[in-house]
């Protein structure tokens, strides 16, 4: 009895597995979106943040 359970539960897990890797048309696949990265100095590499100079001096 408990082996017919555990095999009923592993074939609902694969169901859902199954159901969860459905990618639906005009839906972007989570790994395909990447958060935009912040502008960079141009001179030093380092991120910007803000508006104002870079802190290794240039602008």
């Amino acid at each position: 009895m408990i082996v017919k359970i555990v095999t009923i539960f592993l074939i609902a897990m694969i169901v859902l597995a199954m159901f969860g890797r459905l990618r639906w048309p005009g839906h972007a696949h989570r790994s395909a979106r990447k958060p935009a990265r912040p502008p960079k100095c141009r001179a030093c590499g380092a991120p910007r943040i803000g508006t104002g100079p870079c802190p290794c001096g240039e602008k």
